[in-house]
């Protein structure tokens, strides 16, 4: 077994001096291996373990830890593993792929009694870094199906707390509880943690204060779920006095001045594989650093972290009513300072300025609005310089217009359509040499709009990067 066969010290202009960062290796050389972060203040005070990703079905876990991982402390160390299972995660299943039924949950293969060992490579190299570290708390992030409240055999919106943990587990909850106004779907309190489990192995053998916090998948997007898992990350720090600010630091010290900071809203009146897409294309590895966001983390100020925000493919109105009015506005807002904005297809909608709920940002209006469900499919567009023309996919897109309002600037056309559909009985010629992609600005900010989609369409990868850097302003 080999234990963080690798250490590198993370030089970041956004770290602080006094503040220091370590990534080591995992489980190295094997199929099981992954990384964490160690984040050292360099000022006295508590260690805290935290675990996202143990489950591979669950990413709410493994995003949240991935953005606490770029949190500044100010007192103490925090340690991150944020893909624990990375083969899991990778499969989008619960289990470590290719393991017996009796060896594949990685949350039953921790020590079950004081001298109990753990069982596997990938259990083993965990347990070695609790060890290794002895840290004062142990934090698990997973995800249960259904609102424990509702279904008392679900684990859903709970928090699983060993007994020496749960005055501070209670604090966690009454903080996220506040952010939740059905109360059906507000966080209780559980205990213990189940037998096998890290966050019980930690206390049986070491006495560690130990939870797992559980949100819950159903009827609950994705991002919320994440902003949940931040909440009460946040709210446990803070009282151990080793945070300040608020919950809504996404980037952190993942960011960098070289690299292209995206907020991209995924959350309600979002659909289809457009967000996945746009994160497989701009990946770290191009200079980009991808957050998801839902309304909330938009109407708490979080859009300030980020060079450009993206709204994909979905319904726009739906899209709209989410943000609610403080949501609009903060979008404006940033664009207006500076921010970029990319809106595809339905983004495209949203930025248009002839819709009661729309942005107003882009001097465009959408025309022949009776027939805006035209249909799916391959269609020809032209793009202005070079001269090329390109098929991309089409899926009810905006026909755009110019708006003629007197506060907008005009915008360019990028890509035009060269070829139409028009299904549902829209009517002939309408769609033919109208603007496809535009370029606009609104304040100090760029705002680029795509009515089709070229993130789904193959060999347009290039095209989707110099777009979203054109709204970065590089």
């Amino acid at each position: 077994m080999r234990f963080a066969a690798t250490l590198t010290l993370i030089a970041s202009a956004a770290l602080t001096p006094a503040v220091a960062q370590q990534r080591a290796t995992l489980a190295a050389g094997t199929r099981f291996e992954t990384s964490y972060v160690r984040i050292d203040s360099k000022h006295p005070g508590p260690t805290v373990l935290l675990f996202g990703g143990i489950h591979g079905n669950e990413p709410a876990g493994f995003r949240a830890a991935r953005q606490i991982a770029g949190w500044r402390i100010e007192r103490g160390t925090l340690i991150v593993v944020d893909r624990a299972n990375v083969g899991g995660l990778a499969a989008n299943e619960r289990w470590i792929p290719d393991l017996s039924k009796l060896r594949r949950d990685l949350n039953r293969q921790f020590p079950r009694k004081k001298n109990g060992q753990p069982t596997g490579v990938l259990a083993t190299a965990l347990w070695e870094l609790v060890k290794k570290t002895r840290p004062d708390f142990v934090i698990d992030l997973h995800e249960g199906i259904d609102f424990s409240k509702v279904n008392p055999k679900s684990v859903g919106s709970s928090v699983i707390a060993a007994k020496n943990a749960r005055d501070r587990a209670a604090k966690m909850i009454a903080s996220v509880n506040t952010t939740i106004e059905n109360s059906k779907k507000r966080f209780v309190p559980r205990g213990p943690p189940v037998l096998g489990s890290l966050a019980r192995a930690a206390n049986i053998v070491f006495g560690i204060p130990s939870m797992i916090v559980e949100t819950t998948k159903l009827d609950q997007q994705l991002t919320l779920r994440v902003r949940q898992h931040r909440i009460l990350v946040h709210r446990f720090l803070t009282d151990l006095q080793m945070l300040s600010g608020r919950p809504d630091v996404l980037v952190g010290t993942a960011g960098s001045g070289t690299k292209v900071n995206v907020g991209m809203y995924v959350s309600v009146g979002v659909g289809g594989p457009g967000p996945q897409r746009l994160e497989k294309i701009l990946s770290a590895k191009r200079g980009f650093v991808v957050r998801r966001l839902c309304a909330a983390d938009i109407r708490s100020g979080a859009l300030a972290q980020f060079d450009v925000v993206v709204f994909p493919g979905g319904g726009a109105s739906n899209q709209a009513r989410a943000l609610e009015t403080a949501g609009r506005t903060a979008v404006r807002k940033f664009v207006r300072a500076g921010g970029g904005y990319v809106g595809i297809c339905a983004g495209a909608y949203l930025a248009a300025n002839n819709y009661d709920w729309s942005l107003g940002i882009l001097d465009a209006d959408v025309i022949d609005r009776k027939h805006w469900a035209r249909g799916r499919g391959q269609v020809a567009i032209e793009w202005a310089t070079p001269k090329v023309r390109a098929d991309v996919l089409y899926v009810n897109g905006p026909l755009y217009a110019p708006s003629r309002d007197p506060d907008i600037p005009d915008f360019e056309v990028i890509a035009r359509y060269r070829g139409e559909i028009r299904k549902n009985s829209a009517p002939v010629g309408i769609m033919i040499n109208t603007p496809a992609v535009v370029a606009g600005s609104y304040g100090k900010g760029v705002v680029i709009c795509s009515s089709p989609h070229p993130e789904q369409t193959k060999g347009m990868e290039k095209i989707v990067r110099a777009l979203i850097r054109r709204a970065a302003g590089q």
